[in-house]
């Protein structure tokens, strides 16, 4: 290789103060200096982000190049601390306003392209194919020599990284060589043979593994009329093949010895050829005649490949999202309405359905070019020769290329054409980030009522026949197109199944993948192949995600199910291949993700194929994580939930969250609840199966469950495993809190139910659960009017306090509470004692309690008609309510609110908040709640039509 270590000569005409060279010893070059970092894992940073200067490289390749594909636990944390020295060494040292920007999943060396010798090098060597074309082959000689001369030694020489090395220096070095031998075929075809003898013996000495040295060098001596020489160097070649490699020389050797033998002067070897003609071909795949929907995104889509002619360059789209979602029909359906926008040509490429993708870019290279009318035998050698080549045959053309089902950026970038008149769809699973100026394109499923159209139009009339049949097939297939036109096709050519049959077998996730699959469809090969182009790790994470029973989740979970912290790489992995996709933060400032139902069910699938020992450790390691974190929220905020309190120490557990992330998840413990109620039951169901009910049972009491059937899901789980298991206090427990929903009813069960509790937990000698079963049970007689039964039941609570501290604060106001709650709240002496009960409730932090006296106190003071004085309170409890989660609380507070407005005249107001607490009890099926409700708003309705008599 040339030792000339000058760029090429132009790039100071246009200005570039930076030079980076990556051709030889590493070294980026501006105006304060010459930077050659000291810092081995310095240097392959700096030669990672140079190799592809001014794009985005993702933080997974950078931590594979640093670390040679074993990467430490805190890769990423170690990786940004390499990128704050290594800017500081660019401010300080370089200069010339270069900068690591953080971009996109990934860095970004703002750095121009045609000042980092390895581009300038490809650049040149593409130009001199176009000259080649154009039949001016001095000039791409030129061009070729001005390549090689950028060479200063080997590439990446100073760069300690194997995978580096292995992934960019051996493609390098092969672009290099087939640079050279091109320019020397260039310059025997122009009969100047014996100039370059003494080059060719110098690299046949150098590479003698190379074969086309040695034919050059065959060539160079015969047409130098020195056939002797011409033979003897063969043999040597033949000699040293044998000798360090045991194998006979290649064809082209072979036949070209035959031929000196015979006195034939041999041809040269890659012949200069007139431009092929133009062809102009559609081969875009069939429209779909039954598309439906995705006007937006079509409009978004001719919109942006109209552009061209505004752009320097041809505009790209970039069609993205889950498997099954119907990018390729889309791609397709735009490009049949743009024909005649593109009358040079619409191509189409499909690019082979493996693993990641590799080594099909030369294949797909070699069909493009045939398609533009390329003879076979005229396709030059090499990747980087048919891109060029390709990217020749486009210039001033107008085509529409579709690159269907890409894995990776590098097989995109390989076939972009450099004219404006061309436009390019690239569909793919795989986020595709770092295409310059692409338009993305993410597809979400159908909506509702597009997904029911689309099974109409599959199915016919029996669609509107079965319309709750086929509403639920629309939700089943998740609303993705492939799912549907799968139960459409089964449906179509099986008139004899009912929509609700097959339905209800759709409902089962055991069988639902294997349902959807007719002929050549099935949704489950398309999902497999976006999990088997994941790493390993992402893989076994991915499997652990099936454990889940919600497809929503906060990314701490991931971590918890590993047992390890550093989860975001692999959260990375999942949202670039659409197996994921983020919708937010919850109220803790934890990021959550979303996983498609059907994308679920074939994470589930897997999870069930894991060792039982992997699932339940895994499992394991996320109850104990959800019951520390719970528990430390639990103590910055104690509260009674559902009428129920944690009972006993927490159990032991490993916390696989850091401090600074358990922090944030507690800072407001209320959202923490909220945040983990999707997870939590059928977490404790699960648990339960496992044997782990008295953990479940300890959770259950820790976090607010949302709903009356979510409570009562757990605590039939609870009781379930407590009973086969012969834990009689446990399944008390799980008893007592089912209890709490019977309070308001009329019946006598729940008095008979709390009564059988407390003798329960009595005959246990569990003071706790006495304690709060007594006050349950003075609340249950004082709503029912029991003055006497109700104060009985308070005293005997506070006589089994052990000590005044905060954990038994909420039961003090309890006498004054239960006796104004008892008593006809007309009369005006019971309004100090609901404000008593309030403010001891609020000097001891209950928020629970706090609204139940506020409760109280605003309609003991409406009944008294002092309307004021209700209004604050019933304002002041709804916001206590909404603190802490409790949603009935909210809605029997709401109701209270309308009651006052109601009686001050404001129907407008009191009809709204009536409405809104109608919705809460009618969503967790509170009968009691709907009664009152409903009795209010006829009411409402009532004085509404006197006055509007009136």
């Amino acid at each position: 290789m040339s030792a000339t270590t000058r760029l090429r000569p132009t790039d100071a005409d246009k200005g570039y103060s930076v030079s980076g060279r990556i051709l030889g010893p590493l070294e980026l070059a501006g105006p304060l200096g010459t930077l050659q970092p000291n810092a081995g894992k310095h240097r392959v940073l700096l030669a990672g982000l140079m190799l592809r200067a001014d794009t985005i490289v993702p933080v997974t390749d950078l931590i594979t190049w640093l670390w040679d594909d074993l990467p430490p636990a805190t890769a990423k944390e170690t990786l940004y601390v390499y990128l704050m020295r290594l800017r500081k060494e660019l401010a300080k040292g370089v200069g010339g306003g270069i900068r690591i920007h953080t971009a996109g999943g990934g860095y970004r060396l703002s750095l121009n392209r045609d000042a980092v010798d390895v581009l300038v090098f490809q650049r040149l060597v593409e130009e001199a194919l176009v000259a080649e074309r154009r039949d001016d082959p001095k000039a791409a000689i030129d061009l070729l020599r001005e390549a090689e001369e950028l060479w200063r030694g080997p590439a990446l020489a100073d760069v300690p990284s194997d995978a580096l090395r292995r992934d960019e220096a051996a493609r390098l070095t092969e672009e290099w060589g087939r640079a050279v031998e091109r320019r020397i075929d260039l310059e025997l075809d122009m009969g100047h043979p014996g100039v370059l003898i003494g080059e060719l013996r110098t690299l046949t000495a150098r590479y003698p593994s190379r074969e086309r040295f040695w034919a050059q060098l065959m060539i160079a001596l015969y047409r130098d009329n020195r056939q002797v020489e011409a033979l003897e160097c063969y043999r040597q070649a033949r000699e040293l093949l044998m000798d360090e490699f045991g194998l006979e020389p290649g064809d082209e050797l072979r036949r070209l010895h035959q031929q000196i033998l015979d006195q034939a002067v041999p041809p040269a070897l890659e012949p200069p050829r007139a431009p092929t003609a133009w062809v102009s071909q559609c081969q875009l795949p069939p429209d779909t005649p039954d598309f439906v929907g995705r006007d937006e995104e079509i409009d978004r889509i001719e919109e942006a490949l109209t552009a061209g002619a505004e752009l320097a360059a041809a505009p790209i789209v970039v069609i993205s999202g889950p498997p099954g979602v119907g990018k390729s029909a889309l791609a397709a359906r735009v490009a049949h309405r743009m024909r005649h926008a593109f009358p040079d040509g619409q191509w189409y490429a499909r690019f082979p359905e493996t693993k990641a993708g590799e080594g099909v870019e030369d294949t797909t290279l070699t069909d493009l070019l045939q398609l533009s009318g390329v003879d076979p035998h005229s396709v030059p050698g090499g990747q980087l020769a048919r891109s060029a080549a390709l990217r020749a045959r486009l210039t001033d053309r107008r085509v529409l290329l579709i690159l269907d089902q890409a894995k990776n950026l590098d097989q995109v970038l390989a076939l972009l054409p450099n004219s404006p008149g061309c436009a390019v769809i690239v569909t793919s699973t795989r986020l595709l980030v770092g295409l310059p100026g692409a338009v993305q394109v993410s597809l979400e499923p159908l909506p509702s009522a597009q997904a029911e159209e689309l099974l109409e139009e599959l199915v016919g009339r029996r669609v509107r026949e079965e319309p709750d049949a086929a509403r639920d097939i629309a939700s089943l297939c998740g609303r993705l197109p492939l799912a549907l036109r799968i139960a459409g096709a089964r449906l179509a050519t099986r008139p004899d199944i009912r929509l609700a049959d097959f339905a209800q077998r759709l409902g089962d996730t055991r069988r639902r993948l294997d349902e959807l699959h007719t002929g050549s469809m099935e949704l489950r090969a398309s999902i497999e192949l976006s999990y088997v182009a994941l790493s390993d790790g992402a893989r076994s994470a991915f499997r652990m995600l099936g454990l889940l029973d919600g497809s929503d989740f906060p990314e701490w979970v991931l971590a918890a199910l590993l047992g390890r912290e550093d989860v975001d790489h692999l959260v990375e992995e999942f949202v670039v291949a659409s197996l994921i996709a983020p919708v937010g933060r919850d109220r803790t400032g934890e990021p959550r993700y979303r996983m498609h139902d059907l994308l679920f069910v074939y994470a589930a699938e897997l999870a069930a194929e894991e060792p039982e020992e992997v699932r339940r450790v895994a499992l394991r390691r996320l109850l104990d994580t959800l019951m520390q974190v719970a528990v430390t929220a639990w103590h910055r905020h104690p509260r009674i939930l559902w009428g129920r309190a944690p009972v006993g120490p927490p159990p032991a557990g490993s916390l696989a969250l850091s401090d600074e992330r358990l922090n944030r998840l507690v800072s407001e413990p209320l959202a923490w609840d909220e945040s983990v109620r999707q997870l939590v039951v059928p977490l404790i169901e699960r648990a339960c199966e496992y044997g782990w009910h008295g953990d479940a049972g300890y959770l259950s009491g820790l976090i607010c469950i949302g709903t009356d059937a979510d409570l009562e899901r757990i605590c039939h789980a609870v009781k379930t495993a407590a009973r086969a298991s012969e834990d009689e206090l446990v399944w008390w427990q799980a008893e007592f809190a089912l209890t709490r929903r019977l309070i308001h009813q009329p019946s006598e069960e729940a008095v008979d139910r709390l009564t059988r509790c407390l003798e329960a937990f009595r005959r246990f000698n569990a003071p706790s659960a006495v304690r709060h079963t007594l006050v349950w049970l003075s609340i249950c007689f004082a709503v029912r009017g029991h003055v006497f039964q109700a104060r009985q039941f308070a005293a005997q609570a506070l006589a089994v306090i052990d000590d005044l501290g905060k954990d038994a604060a909420w039961t003090l106001p309890m006498p004054d509470l239960v006796s104004a709650l008892a008593t006809e709240r007309h009369r005006p002496e019971f309004l100090p004692r609901f404000q008593r009960a309030w403010e001891e409730a609020e000097r001891f932090g209950d928020l629970t309690y706090q609204w139940i006296a506020l409760n109280g106190l605003s309609s003991a003071a409406r009944n008294v008609g002092d309307l004021e004085w209700a209004l604050w309170a019933a304002e002041r409890g709804l916001a206590l309510a909404d603190t802490i989660g409790e949603m009935q609380a909210s809605a029997w507070m709401r109701v209270q609110l309308a009651r006052v407005r109601l009686d001050q005249g404001h129907l407008d107001e009191a009809e709204a908040e009536a409405e809104r607490a109608q919705k809460i009890f009618a969503r967790d099926l509170s009968w009691p709640g709907i009664s009152a409700a409903a009795e209010l708003l006829i009411r409402i309705s009532s004085e509404k039509r006197s006055h509007a008599v009136q």
